[in-house]
């Protein structure tokens, strides 16, 4: 399978017209990138037709990396972003099982995304340590000194003595996109900003330019306009898909879209410090690459440990909670309340809507751990926001009223009360307030039920929505650790006369 992996990328060098470049002076380049992994270390799917997987992603990087060595050329390789948060594996063990595998990877560098600091700041310091590659980062700063958090850059030579360098930028929201305590005493500056006066600074010191970036595909865009001696930008947050990049100017911007689905490959013949010819495509991660073995074992290793670890305390329950499929599915229960104040409350958004189906079990008082967690809230659902019209949560919740139950599709609600009569919508209140059919309000909910599901069609309309990259069972976790014991009550936020 490796040698047939080799001739393929032996084909495209020939078919791009690279492979005549390699006999002169100047360099090739393979620049090897993904992005917003979320933990997502093993392939997901049915294993005849799974995708993604780290152990899968080190194969295809170690065969271009040895066709390269063996020719001359220069490989290169970064993630932009965003590795944690998303599977059990991830927030169990809080990112140290995929530094590990990066390591073996050798990746070149990453620059801290959003998600990063979900952990809280000592965290990512361990992970900086265990990192055996530059984790890079020119716009976070610590108020207290002025100084830069993360290391702004590297330098370095490709093989034929050009001077390069690569910076790592981090979204400015980051401040707002996790908890406040995980941020506390950082701040986050303008990444375009940033770039301009760090680009004065490289100027003498590096020809190739390489800018990876953790601020989503728009402001990529506006990163290339405004630093027009970029050659790469490297992208990340936003899960673009690019199956070629974007040419702004002179800068070629790459991004692999999520979950590590494709390694992001772009071929470069270089001269001079600029990209004279070019090609660059996604490479799907499936079933038909093997595994790179040292890889796979070690993601098995932190596998077999996820069951102990599932046993670890998180909180302690006051009361019985109800979880139960008929009740949730027909009516409020404490428990849809509490899992819904703590979507809210993370996302500080004003209202959430829960679909009862993701609700998967009861609790009784008592120690809460993380797997009692995962037993309720089973389905990783990925957690999103978006701003919706009144008229359109007035039809959202008017589905919910009319669909018979108990069925999955019925809402557990917070930030709103409902008053249904039978099988038909009769009031709606904003926290104290009548429903304001003419203005706007911040909903977080899953994915799943924005995309659509469980009939919910209206949702789809208007304002897209915003991942938060963050699954419905982390935040649970995180928050009931937040919270220690709960004692959550029904309060009249569903009436069903």
């Amino acid at each position: 399978m490796a040698t047939t992996h080799l001739r393929r990328f032996s084909v495209l060098l020939l078919a791009t017209g690279l492979a005549a470049c390699l006999a002169s002076a100047d360099c090739y380049v393979t620049l090897l990138h993904f992005n917003d992994l979320h933990g997502y270390l093993q392939p997901v799917g049915k294993p005849e037709a799974s995708v993604g997987g780290l152990a899968r992603i080190a194969t295809l990087v170690r065969e271009v990396r040895a066709w390269n060595d063996a020719h001359g050329n220069d490989t290169l390789f970064f993630e932009a972003g965003d590795i944690l948060q998303g599977t059990p594996l991830s927030m169990v063990f809080q990112g140290e099982p995929d530094v590990h595998c990066l390591n073996l990877m050798g990746l070149q560098a990453m620059c801290p995304g959003n998600h990063e600091f979900d952990f809280g700041q000592d965290n990512l310091r361990r992970l900086v340590a265990l990192a055996k590659f530059p984790i890079l980062s020119a716009n976070i700063y610590v108020k207290d000194t002025g100084m830069r958090f993360a290391p702004p850059y590297i330098l370095f030579a490709l093989r034929d003595g050009t001077r390069a360098a690569a910076f790592g930028l981090t979204s400015r929201d980051t401040a707002v996109e996790t908890l406040p305590k995980n941020v506390v005493g950082l701040e986050f500056t303008n990444p375009v900003a940033e770039a301009q006066a760090l680009l004065g600074e490289l100027a003498p010191k590096a020809d190739f330019l390489i800018a990876v970036s953790h601020i989503g595909y728009e402001n990529d865009l506006a990163l290339a306009r405004a630093c027009p001696e970029l050659d790469v930008i490297v992208g990340a947050h936003s899960h673009t898909r690019l199956d070629t990049p974007t040419r702004v100017g002179k800068t070629l911007i790459v991004q692999a879209e999520s979950y590590g689905k494709y390694l992001g490959q772009l071929d470069m013949f270089v001269s001079g410090g600029d990209v004279l010819r070019y090609r660059g495509f996604l490479r799907p991660i499936d079933q038909r690459i093997p595994s790179a073995p040292d890889v796979e074992r070690l993601i098995a290793q932190y596998a077999s440990q996820l069951e102990v670890r599932l046993r670890e305390p998180v909180g302690f329950a006051a009361v019985d909670l109800d979880g139960e499929r008929d009740r949730v599915r027909s009516a409020e229960t404490n428990l849809g309340n509490l899992i819904c104040d703590m979507f809210r409350e993370y996302a500080r958004a004003e209202i959430c809507l829960l679909n009862a189906g993701g609700i998967r079990a009861s609790l009784p008082a008592g120690p809460i751990t993380v797997g009692d967690i995962l037993k309720v809230v089973p389905f990783g659902n990925l957690l999103a926001t978006k701003q919706v019209t009144g008229e359109q949560l007035w039809r959202t919740l008017e589905r919910a009223a009319q669909v018979e139950r108990p069925s999955g599709a019925f809402l557990q609600v917070s930030g709103l009360s409902m008053v249904i009569e039978g099988n038909a919508l009769r009031e709606v209140r904003i926290g104290e307030q009548p429903l304001d059919r003419n203005r706007t309000y911040l909903l977080v909910s899953s994915e799943f039920l924005l995309a659509g599901g469980d009939g919910y069609a209206m949702l789809k309309e208007g304002a897209p929505s915003v991942s938060l990259g963050y699954t419905d069972n982390a935040v649970v976790t995180e928050q009931w650790r937040e919270r220690g014991t709960v004692s959550p009550q029904v309060e009249g936020r569903i009436v069903i006369k």
